[in-house]
């Protein structure tokens, strides 16, 4: 699966979880917040994709995935930042 089709699930994975996407400059690779009544992913849109795909893996090893249908290649991504 490409880089950019990952970025995509790992997005549809927020939105399932609840979570609102922004991409914004900065010195950051990404992280999660609630602001107000609404939970927000920030991500540095100056990042590679592939660069991005490791900060959504980082930030998604810190939720319960466990009742949450996840694709194959996501969930060992996930898992896989965990064992570094």
């Amino acid at each position: 699966m490409k880089s950019d089709s990952i970025k995509t699930e790992f997005e549809n994975l927020a939105t399932r979880l609840g979570y609102t996407i922004r991409y914004e400059k900065g010195y950051f690779q990404g992280g999660y917040c609630r602001l107000k009544n609404e939970n927000i992913i920030i991500m540095n849109q100056h990042l590679e994709t592939k660069q991005q795909n490791i900060a959504f893996s980082r930030l998604f090893q810190e939720f319960d995935l466990s009742n949450i249908q996840v694709l194959p290649i996501l969930r060992f991504m996930i898992e896989d930042i965990s064992g570094e």
